[in-house]
């Protein structure tokens, strides 16, 4: 089989090294991307595919770091979605342009200012009662709604869309990676069937992957964190949709819930927020019972009868902070020619191949100069054992039998 020259690999098929992988193919460089997995199987397909803008990071009335770092962000991916972007993101499915955010009664009078201070800058508006959403209609409901202008995006059609153009750039794999290196320069990567891969530049964006990738060639300086959570999912043909945070006096929402679509028809809630975060080291039973009563809490007139309930465990893996604490922005650590990607966020992966395209501005000469590349026709004439597919959702996966609770 013949060795493959390129000029950048990218190892990892999820939010972050699709991104990337898309855009530099796009400008004219020659980017191949190795999965071992289907892509978008893990951390991507796991979240809820909110494009955040950092309006939730602020809860405590403080401007941090992430809401500065992310603030941009739902307009750069609705420019995508509206195909006037970087990317041309038209075909991805937009599950709804905002959220709703719905404050409990008691909160404190701080973050009451606050929030009508977010609704002037547009960040958040609030609604009035008689143009409230049916299901916010009902007499039970007694605290304040706000529309927060953050989208939702189906983050299974996003992969799709992400994968589909250079689909035969994309290797699917199956052993371990072996790395060829001189002093600390990374030559090739050896993948199955002795097959090398020959490129100028290394990106790891392998999620939780990126840890025994850079124990494998002995690299310690972008230690990782694992930050769990197990969220919790409903489905029931009787759920409505809804896309919404509910916010307590806490600086994190109590439960932030979103509506997807199983293939056999029913609804599914994802829920997350502080009930995800604080559940994590619970089992799956006592997480299904504490979220039942929480939702009775909040949303005291939904109709929880018949639904099928299950729970799905999830670490956000990002570069090591003092405390776990959540990165502020996307990672980029560059060492010679390797360098080591986490978004931190699915909302930031924009800003991260903005990061190493950036780096790529001082190499251009280099990578313009390097060997013949493969070309297509001869990657699409690879053996099928390296053709990849995008993972089921995983509202399929989780409901397929044996993991839901009634």
């Amino acid at each position: 089989m013949t060795d493959i020259n390129t000029d950048i690999v990218i190892i990892g098929g999820g939010i972050a090294g699709l991104w990337l992988h898309h855009r530099l193919n796009n400008m004219g460089y020659h980017a191949i991307l190795i999965e071992k997995a289907q892509l978008g199987g893990g951390q991507t397909l796991s979240s809820q595919g909110i494009i955040h803008g950092g309006t939730k990071y602020t809860l405590n009335a403080a401007l941090s770091g992430a809401a500065s770092a992310i603030a941009d962000m739902p307009q750069r991916w609705l420019d995508c979605l509206a195909g006037k972007g970087e990317l041309d993101l038209s075909s991805v499915k937009l599950l709804s342009r905002n959220q709703l955010m719905w404050s409990t009664q008691g909160i404190s009078s701080k973050l009451t200012s606050f929030l009508s201070s977010k609704a002037l800058n547009g960040k958040m508006v609030p609604i009035s009662s008689e143009n409230y959403p049916a299901f916010f209609t009902h007499r039970s409901f007694t605290g304040k709604l706000y529309q927060l202008n953050e989208p939702v995006l189906d983050t299974h059609s996003l992969i799709e869309t992400l994968s589909k153009r250079w689909r035969h750039r994309i290797l699917h794999t199956h052993d371990k990676y072996t790395f060829t290196r001189t002093q600390h320069h990374i030559e090739e990567l050896t993948i199955d069937n002795g097959l090398a891969i020959k490129a100028q530049e290394f990106v790891f964006a392998a999620g939780e992957g990126n840890e025994e990738l850079l124990k494998s060639i002995g690299v310690q300086s972008a230690p990782m964190q694992r930050r769990p959570l197990q969220m919790v999912l409903a489905k029931s043909k009787t759920l409505p949709t809804l896309y919404a945070h509910c916010i307590g006096a806490s600086t994190k929402p109590i439960a932030t819930i979103t509506s997807h679509r199983h293939t056999d028809g029913d609804n599914v809630w994802y829920i997350g927020g502080a009930v995800a975060e604080e559940g994590a080291t619970m089992s799956s039973f006592p997480l299904i019972n504490k979220t039942q009563k929480i939702i009775k809490k909040i949303l005291p007139w939904a109709n929880l009868e018949g639904i099928e309930w299950c729970t799905h465990s999830v670490n956000r893996a990002e570069p090591a902070q003092k405390n776990l604490l959540r990165p502020d922005t996307a990672f980029l650590s560059s060492e010679n020619n390797l360098h080591v990607a986490w978004p931190t966020k699915l909302a930031l992966a924009p800003d991260l191949s903005d990061k190493f395209i950036s780096i790529l501005d001082t190499t251009t000469a280099y990578i313009e100069d390097s060997k013949q590349k493969i070309t297509d026709e001869q990657l699409r004439k690879l053996p099928s054992q390296f053709l990849t597919s995008v993972s089921p959702s995983l509202w399929d996966r989780c409901f397929s039998g044996k993991t839901s609770h009634g």
